[in-house]
C-alpha cells in the first residue's frame, strides 16, 4: 500500500464526514489513528521497518512470500506507535478511555509483554493476548485493535521493501501474496473493472477473479450475489452463499478517490448490519466499534 500524503487523507476524511455525519466521531478517531500511522511510516521507511534485511525471496508456487510472523518486523518501532495510539485513545469517549487506561496501568506494572502482543498481531494465534485479557480483565477488542493498528504501518513499509520487484501476477488466492493475511476490502479499478483485494495487515493489493469468493474460493460463472443501499452505488457487499461470509467492494471508478481501507470500512458500517441481518459474517474485522 503506497503512502499517501497527509493532506490527501484529510481531504478524504472531510468527504466521508460530510457524507456520513452520524459516523463523525468514529471517523475522526480513525482519521487520527491513520495520521499516527502515516507518521510512523515516514519515520520507519524501508529497511527501518525491519530488524534485519532477510534478503530477497523468490515467490514459490501457492505459498505467500512470507507468513506474517516470518517477517522480521521492527517491534520496537511498532511499540512506539502503540504508545502514541494509547495516548490518543485516552482522549476519546468514556468506554474507550477507561479500557485503554487499564491497559496503560498494566503496562506500568509490567504485567503486559507488548512486543509479544504485537508479534501475535502478525499471525492468527492470539492465545497470549486472549489469556492476558482474561487474567487482567482487560478489554480484548481494544487491545487487539491497538496491537493491529500499531503493527500495520510497520508491516506496510516492510512489505513494500520486501516485495519490491516481485511479480504477483497469477496469484488468485484470497490471502495476501506477501504476508498471508486476509483482505479487508475489495476494490474495482481501471476501465475494465479489475477486482483487487487489499490486505488487512500489510496493505498489499493483488488481482483476483470477480467470480470467486475470496474466502472459500468457490467460483460461479454467473457471479456471487451482492447487496447495496440505494444511493451508495460506489460501494457494495459481495456475499457468498457457500461459506456465508462477505467482503465490502469499493468501486473507485465511481468513487474516484484514494482508498483508505480503515476509513472506507468504518464509513460503511450500515452495510455490515445489512449483511449480518441476512445471516452473513465478515471475513475479517479490523475496526473497533466505539460505544
Amino acid at each position: 500500500m503506497k503512502r499517501e500524503a497527509p493532506e490527501v487523507l484529510n481531504q478524504r476524511l472531510d468527504e466521508l464526514v460530510r457524507l456520513r455525519p452520524t459516523y463523525q466521531e468514529i471517523l475522526e478517531f480513525y482519521g487520527a489513528v491513520m495520521k499516527k500511522q502515516l507518521e510512523a511510516r515516514e519515520k520507519f521507511e524501508g529497511k527501518a521497518a525491519l530488524t534485519l534485511d532477510p534478503g530477497k525471496k523468490e515467490k514459490k508456487g501457492d505459498f505467500p512470500l512470507y507468513q506474517g510472523r516470518e517477517i522480521p518486523i521492527n517491534l520496537e518501532a511498532a511499540r512506539t506507535v502503540f504508545q502514541s495510539l494509547c495516548d490518543l485513545a485516552t482522549k476519546q469517549n468514556e468506554t474507550l478511555r477507561r479500557g485503554v487506561q487499564k491497559i496503560v496501568e498494566a503496562m506500568g506494572d509490567k504485567a503486559i509483554d507488548i512486543p509479544r502482543i504485537l508479534k501475535e498481531m502478525t499471525g492468527g494465534d492470539t492465545t497470549y493476548t486472549s489469556d492476558l485479557c482474561g487474567s487482567l480483565s482487560l478489554d480484548r477488542d481494544i487491545l487487539v485493535f491497538l496491537g493491529r493498528a500499531s503493527i500495520q504501518p510497520i508491516a506496510q513499509e516492510a512489505a513494500l521493501f520486501l516485495g519490491e520487484g516481485i511479480d504477483f501476477v497469477g496469484w488468485a488466492k484470497g490471502i495476501c501474496p506477501t504476508c498471508g493475511s486476509l483482505p479487508i476490502l475489495s476494490e474495482l479499478t481501471g476501465e475494465e473493472g479489475r477486482r483487487m483485494l487489499i490486505c488487512s495487515l500489510c496493505g498489499c493489493e493483488w488481482n483476483v477473479s470477480r467470480l470467486a469468493c475470496p474466502f472459500c474460493g468457490v467460483e460461479k460463472h454467473e457471479g456471487h450475489p451482492y447487496l447495496f443501499v440505494e444511493g451508495d452505488q460506489h460501494v457494495r457487499i459481495d456475499v457468498c452463499d457457500d461459506c456465508k461470509r462477505y467482503i465490502k467492494t469499493l468501486d473507485t471508478r465511481k468513487a474516484g478517490q484514494a482508498v483508505f481501507p480503515l476509513l472506507e470500512d468504518v464509513a460503511t458500517l450500515h452495510l455490515d448490519m445489512l449483511a449480518q441481518e441476512k445471516g452473513y459474517q465478515r471475513g475479517s474485522a479490523p475496526y473497533l466499534e466505539m460505544a
